[in-house]
């Protein structure tokens, strides 16, 4: 396979920099604190920073934040994993059930992003974020469950298979959803959801990068070092900043109470949602 034809435009001076390691730290922290993927917050800061760096089309800019926030998530989803298994609270063989179909998802995902075009994204991922919002406002119930109950294979099958589609539409690691569909609908405990939830994203973010990857190939105006919708360079700015500050947030979150956070994030979240859905 060659390599496509790029614009040659990276438009990487110092304030460029700058605010793409912004980005990482804020979105690794994030994450970490809220033990979310971080791509509710890394997608839309890309989409920016790729039309700060100079691409006109937004739709190419918004497949280009979708793409390398997963590759990000790669990286951040990995350190989350290693975390929940050392801790001993992610079971494998759940995992491994809602991979199986989280992996085909994904990359039929990417499929389908590459058909809708960006602008439908950009306005599909705004309505996701009130979605997010809503979610951090009003959290999951606390259940008293069996964390290790047995949950049938097609049940997580299908939780992986609808994560795994919504994550690489969005660009999103897909923790949130994950832990939605474990804990509402098969009422997993909450802490083994999240854990779980953890070790999905590892699968459905690669998943979601390569056909991200895949989707771009020789796509016009691509800015240079990307393949496909993921840009090389965005991602080795922003992604071990954000696996770093991942543990960082985690660590934060131990020793005070995430809640104070969570509704000035819903916010925020609120507020670009609607700016995606409605510039202003």
């Amino acid at each position: 396979m060659n390599r496509p034809e790029q614009s040659g435009r990276t438009g990487m001076d110092t304030s460029v920099i700058l605010l793409f390691v912004t980005f990482g730290v804020m979105g690794g922290f994030i994450a970490g604190f809220l033990g979310v993927g971080g791509g509710v917050l890394f997608v839309p800061c890309l989409y920016h920073g790729f039309i700060w760096m100079g691409i006109e089309d937004t739709g190419l800019a918004m497949h280009l934040a979708v793409g390398t926030s997963l590759a990000i998530i790669v990286i951040t989803s990995l350190s989350s994993a290693l975390g929940h298994a050392i801790h001993g609270a992610l079971t494998g063989g759940q995992v491994l059930s809602m991979a199986i179909m989280a992996v085909p998802a994904a990359l039929a995902g990417a499929a389908i992003a590459s058909v809708v075009g960006g602008d439908f994204l950009k306005s599909f991922f705004g309505a996701f974020l009130l979605f997010v919002a809503y979610r951090f406002i009003k959290p999951l119930p606390k259940s008293d469950l069996d964390p290790d109950r047995i949950i049938p294979i097609p049940q997580l099958m299908m939780v992986g298979g609808i994560s795994g589609l919504l994550s690489s539409l969005l660009g999103i690691g897909g923790g949130i959803i994950t832990v939605s569909l474990l804990h509402l609908t098969l009422r997993v405990p909450i802490h083994r959801a999240v854990a779980n939830s953890s070790g999905l994203i590892v699968f459905s973010s690669i998943a979601g990068m390569t056909g991200n990857i895949i989707a771009g190939w020789g796509a016009e105006g691509l800015p240079v070092y990307s393949y496909g919708y993921v840009n090389l360079v965005v991602w080795s700015i922003m992604a071990f900043i954000a696996a770093i500050f991942a543990q960082v947030g985690a660590w934060s979150a131990s020793k005070t109470h995430p809640d104070s956070l969570k509704k000035p994030f819903a916010i925020i979240l609120l507020l670009v949602g609607l700016k995606m859905l409605y510039p202003f």
